[in-house]
């Protein structure tokens, strides 16, 4: 009688071990914090935008899938997912930390291209009155004819700097206007030298 109680005992152990150690693999898990990953980079962009922070996100859902498979070839009553879990879990919150700092990184380099635009335009403006301003003479005619062709050669560099802002390239359009502003400014620069060598020149 006793035997047959133990025997009912460990029966029921082994049974209740058996079913506990059987854990089944966190596949609704894996497919929201995929679905997170997948949200981050396309609605938002985060692998172009914030690189790091995706990387960090995509590195933990590696982990997760590389956890799940060393416990996929573990004997079933050994199988544990919980670091899985808590892979997949880390994988949602870098997921929505990434798609975040995307969208404010995003917006920072729009706004710094937008404001490079319109110092690259000033600074043509500016270039062009000093242009105006600039006495023409012999000696002066031929440079004023080729700052006035480099300063239209700068207007169609702006509208190229334009479309790219509207492309999304805010990266390239800042490059591309700090290169017109520096242009600008150093046609600004020999048209004030001009003038003051001539002034000195007058003066004698």
């Amino acid at each position: 009688m006793r035997f047959r109680q133990h025997a009912g005992f460990w029966g029921l152990f082994v049974m209740a071990l058996f079913l506990t150690g059987c854990a089944s693999p966190p596949d609704t898990e894996m497919s929201e914090a995929q679905a997170a990953l997948d949200n981050a980079r396309t609605s938002a962009q985060a692998d172009t935008w914030a690189p790091e922070e995706y990387a960090r996100a995509k590195a933990s859902l590696d982990a997760a899938k590389q956890e799940i498979e060393t416990q996929g070839e573990r004997f079933g009553m050994m199988r544990n997912y919980d670091k899985a879990k808590q892979d997949l879990a880390k994988v949602k919150s870098e997921a929505a930390a990434a798609e975040s700092a995307a969208a404010a990184n995003k917006q920072k380099a729009r706004d710094e291209a937008n404001t490079k635009l319109q110092e690259a335009t000033s600074a043509i403006e500016a270039a062009r009155q000093s242009l105006a301003a600039a006495p023409v003479t012999k000696d002066t005619r031929v440079d004023i004819q080729l700052f006035t062709a480099d300063l239209d050669g700068l207007d169609q560099s702006l509208a190229e700097v334009r479309n790219m802002i509207s492309g999304e390239d805010y990266k390239g359009a800042s490059v591309k206007a700090d290169t017109i502003t520096q242009t600008a400014n150093g046609i600004s620069q020999k048209l004030t030298e001009a003038k003051e060598l001539l002034d000195q020149r007058r003066r004698r």
